[in-house]
């Protein structure tokens, strides 16, 4: 084939592997209706070029979803400090969705050190590491569906079905980079759309993110800054106050550790 045509499937794998977060040598090649050794030859290509990871018979987006071990480690004692202060926002008996992802595992790991509060608590979350951090420790709902390996989380259209059932006092909800325009965004369609889903369904919505993520939109936004109740942080430009504030949205900065 000729470079066009193989720029033309690049770009197009790209977008699938950003919607989705994994796929499948085998689904890639349905996908893109060409051939194997085709296939093959564009992941190698794109994974020499630092775009892709090649995983468990399968690729995954370097650029967005940076893998989630690694991601765990980073910021790690601010991200404790996030999830510390976001927890003065709960009241006993709440309805809790606890997103998946690496500051919500924070969450979930300061919750248990408060049982006098956890206990009290119905949380209901698609985090699979979560589910196992919470499990025993207060009323656990885990919504089902397909595995996302760069988040350890549950998604796509069984996950938005069992979600939609129910209605919850508070999400607190993380992202990927938090755009000056468009608001907090998401490196994975498919995890934007089921954050957004659970925005309709809780009475507030708490974004949990630190200030680094301020300024750079990524490829999937999910909410306006007028659709979140608070934004716990641990530094907030005056610019990045003024959005949330003029919006509606508190801001509180965690304090140091």
């Amino acid at each position: 084939m000729s470079n066009l045509h193989a720029q033309e499937r690049h770009q197009r794998i790209m977008q699938l592997l950003r919607e989705r977060g994994f796929m499948k040598t085998q689904a890639l090649i349905a996908a893109l209706g060409a051939s194997g050794a085709t296939v093959r030859r564009d992941l190698e290509a794109l994974a020499a070029a630092g775009q892709i990871d090649r995983v468990h018979g399968g690729a995954s987006p370097r650029s967005g979803d940076i893998r989630y071990l690694q991601r765990q480690r980073q910021e790690a004692p601010a991200k404790a400090r996030l999830a510390a202060a976001a927890l003065d926002l709960l009241c006993p008996g709440q309805t809790v969705y606890l997103d998946a992802g690496t500051t919500a595992r924070a969450v979930a790991r300061a919750l248990k050190r408060r049982p006098e509060l956890t206990r009290t608590l119905r949380v209901v979350t698609h985090g699979i590491d979560i589910a196992y951090d919470l499990n025993g420790e207060c009323d656990l709902y885990v919504v089902g569906g397909e595995v996302y390996g760069s988040t350890y989380s549950l998604t796509g259209p069984d996950a938005l079905r069992a979600l939609e059932r129910y209605r919850y006092d508070l999400f607190f909800v993380g992202c990927t980079s938090i755009d000056p325009e468009r608001g907090p965004t998401n490196s994975n369609l498919t995890e934007a759309h089921q954050k957004a889903a659970i925005m309709a369904r809780s009475a507030k919505s708490v974004l949990i993110a630190d200030g680094h993520k301020w300024g750079a939109g990524d490829f999937a936004p999910f909410a306006h800054f007028g659709q979140l109740s608070a934004w716990v942080t641990d530094q907030a430009t005056p610019e990045a106050r003024a959005a949330f504030q003029e919006a509606g949205a508190e801001v509180l900065e965690a304090g140091p550790a």
